[in-house]
């Protein structure tokens, strides 16, 4: 076959041209500067979770409450400089895509589409949920296989249908799923009998059980379904920015293995000889010249929340309203899967 001549270089130019008006083009923003114009943080939290985020007399208590005030103290030098925005598991993403919100601090599980074709850039865990299934201890019901033909409550759009739905097909077990909008519905759900059980995250369910009039009437089916890493996100484009969110988390992790406390940041600022200490938490130790920020960015932080495990403590420790063992959620170096990056 003869090739004319030029007719392959204008046809690969032809369909450059129309690449590049029809695909899209990535964002260029710098959210650090529209919070400090704005002067406050927007945070999407997942509003109906005791442990993760609840309002109580006017202030957000929480895991993600507390993270979201230490990306304020760091970024503004204000704690309390936040703007909480309750988001579903159907709003969240696109919260974060259209910029209504700055960071996502909800029980949202980073998986493999999710990090790459909804806009989001995951930080890293700062919860490790264990997936599991509540049902009546009067069922009699133990163990997965016994759901066989049983109607299970789940939130429409969350990571624990497809856990569920993937569980299914590979065991051979037939189960009625019963999709919902979010904790409040299937809490509903569950009591009005519309489902023999539910099943979700570890925390979300034990907040469920808690609430229950005769709590120790609902039990555990046996076995975790699925692990799932609860991850911080932030909108894809914005490098600058996804390293700051990433950094402070990480100091709050890496306070935790050093020592750092809430209570003892200041003396540890001035006094620790620990060049790691000093680099984190020190005003000369220039650690937040790379991130565009104050040097006393993670010292703010710190000294706002306090660590990670300190977090975790007011949120599910001894003294909680919901106890839950840290287990996965801990550091590396308690068995957990908590890893801190070191600050070198």
């Amino acid at each position: 076959m003869m090739r004319l001549p030029g007719l392959f270089p204008l046809s690969l130019m032809a369909l450059l041209a129309s690449l590049s008006l029809t695909a899209p083009a990535l964002p260029q923003t710098d959210t650090l500067a529209s919070v400090r114009e704005r002067g406050h943080l927007r945070c999407g939290i997942n509003p109906f979770q005791q442990g993760m985020a609840v309002e109580d007399g006017g202030r957000w208590l929480g895991m993600g409450p507390d993270l979201c005030r230490a990306f304020a103290a760091a970024t503004l030098g204000d704690p309390n400089a936040v703007i909480y925005i309750p988001v579903t598991a159907r709003t969240r993403f696109p919260a974060l895509q259209s910029g209504e919100i700055d960071v996502l601090v909800r029980t949202t599980t980073w998986t493999f589409t999710r990090d790459t074709s909804l806009g989001a850039d995951f930080i890293g865990p700062f919860y490790v949920e264990q997936e599991r299934i509540l049902v009546r201890r009067d069922t009699g019901l133990t163990e997965f296989e016994q759901l066989d033909g049983q109607r299970i409550c789940t939130i429409a759009g969350s990571l624990t249908e497809s856990v569920m739905q993937n569980r299914e097909q590979a065991t051979g077990i037939d189960i009625e799923t019963v999709p919902v909008g979010d904790t409040i519905e299937y809490r509903a759900a569950y009591e009005a009998g519309r489902c023999i059980g539910v099943t979700d995250g570890q925390a979300g369910l034990t907040a469920l059980r808690a609430l229950m009039d005769d709590p120790d009437a609902h039990v555990f089916i046996n076995g975790n379904m699925a692990i799932s890493p609860l991850s911080i996100a932030v909108r894809h484009g914005d490098d600058h920015w996804e390293d700051i969110i990433r950094w402070t988390f990480n100091a709050l992790a890496s306070a935790e293995e050093l020592g750092i406390t809430q209570t003892n940041v200041q003396r540890l600022s001035t006094q620790s000889r620990h060049p790691i200490i000093y680099r984190l938490i020190n005003a000369e130790g220039g650690s937040g010249d790379s991130l565009g920020l104050d040097t006393d960015w993670a010292f703010r932080a710190i000294q706002a929340v306090g660590n990670l495990g300190e977090i975790y403590e007011r949120a599910f420790g001894e003294g909680s309203d919901l106890v839950i063992p840290r287990g996965p959620s801990a550091l590396w170096r308690d068995g957990g899967m908590i890893v801190t990056p070191p600050f070198e």
